[in-house]
Parts: structure tokens; sequence; C-alpha cells
């Protein structure tokens, strides 16, 4: 195995990414979810490393990626997506998101079908509205102090984009995901922070959308990494 790693200039930032070669047919590109950042899938890296070249990326305003200019917005993030693997020469690559990241493929994929194998969109949302209600209020709480800590001391601005994102974030339609042409996982808890009725509405606006409901909350990946990966890897090396 080797690793090249950097980073790629996208606008006006700076995104780092990592390229494990595994010397595999297929390339599988891990986005992480929102105030994380790629170190957080290591030990997916390394049970994935098996079976598919890793692409892991540190999205814009996260980990070892810069804000660039302006606020982070998850529609940036996509085109980052777009730049690190054209400049890769990657293609037909399969992507795999986690919340945020999961968020930011949505937007990514109808845009971009020609460089997408298959899908994995795990405890994603169209928007605010797909949050449970408990979550919905402490979202809302977070982001309105998030807010006045900034209005206090502006070094905390990076914390009220993160707050941003979840709350203002995504503005998806199901039209518009209905565009995905690959072949896409949608997975979710069923102690999610996502209601079940909104991940029901994302599967079904796929054309070629399969549910997994699994017992756990938003973080059971990191929770149970081989039991995930298993899940996936069965998805993503099925060819029917």
């Amino acid at each position: 195995m080797s690793v090249h790693s950097g980073k790629i200039r996208s606008g006006s930032a700076q995104i780092y990414y990592e390229l494990h070669q595994n010397q595999k047919e297929k390339t599988l590109v891990l986005l992480h979810g929102n105030a994380e950042s790629s170190e957080r899938f290591a030990k997916h890296a390394e049970i994935f490393g098996e079976y598919f070249n890793i692409l892991l990326i540190d999205s814009r305003g996260h980990g070892l990626s810069t804000v660039g200019d302006g606020d982070l917005s998850l529609d940036k993030m996509a085109v980052d997506l777009e730049n690190i693997l054209n400049t890769l020469g990657l293609e037909k690559v399969h992507i795999l998101g986690f919340s945020d990241g999961a968020n930011t493929a949505m937007i990514f994929a109808p845009k971009n079908n020609e460089l997408i194998d298959k899908l994995v969109l795990v405890g994603g949302n169209l928007d605010y509205s797909g949050f449970t209600l408990q979550t919905k209020a402490l979202v809302a709480i977070g982001y309105f102090l998030a807010w006045i800590n900034m209005k206090v001391d502006k070094t905390n601005r990076i914390n009220y984009e993160y707050y941003y994102l979840m709350f203002k974030e995504p503005h998806l339609k199901p039209y518009y995901i209905n565009k995905i042409q690959a072949k896409t996982l949608v997975m979710a808890g069923d102690k999610d922070m996502i209601s079940r009725s909104h991940t029901d509405l994302i599967v079904n606006s796929i054309k070629n959308g399969i549910l997994k409901i699994y017992r756990g909350d938003h973080f059971y990946i990191y929770r149970q990494p081989e039991e995930f990966c298993k899940y996936v890897i069965n998805f993503l090396n099925n060819d029917e």
C-alpha cells in the first residue's frame, strides 16, 4: 500500500486529501460529518482498504482544510469534491457520505453522475425538517448560542459556521436527488437524529435507492465499524 497526501486548491480554499493506493480496481471516497475530519474514518479506511483504494478528504473548514473566502457551505464542499476527483483523475468511484458528508454527496451526485459508480448515504437529510423533534430543538438552541458567542468573540466563528450548516442547510428537494443515477444505499439508525419518514422520503426519491435501517443511533458507524463496513462492502461488491 502507498499513501499520497496533499492539498488541492479549490476556489479560495486548500482542501486536504489522502489517497491510499491499495492496488484495487475501485476507489472508495469517504466524506465525514459536521465538525469532524477524515481521521474519524481511520478504522473504516483500514477495513475498506482490503477491498478498495481509499480517498479520504477533510471537508472545507474541517481538519487540515482551510475555509477559504466567505462562509462555509455544502455547495462549496460539493464543488471541492468535484475538483479533487478531476485533479486526481479519478472516475467511476464509490462514494460514502456520513451526515453532512451524505448531504454533500446528494448535492454532488446529480451534477456528476458520470463520476460515480455506487453511492452510500448514511444519516443524511434534505433540509432541517428532516431532523427529529428533539434534534431540531438541540440544533436551534446550539445555533443561537453559537451566534451569540461569535458576536462576543470572533474567534468562535467556525463553531457558528458548523451549526449554520445544520440549521440552515442543505436546501435539497426530492426532484433534485431523483436525478441520481447510481445505485444508492440509504442507511440510518432506528434511533437516528434523522426521522424515519424523512429517510423514507430520500430513498423513495432516488430511482435506484435501497434502504437499510440498522439498530443504533446516528453515530452507530463509529460505535460498530466492523458491522457497518460489512453492510457497505456487501452492497458495493454485489453486481446485481
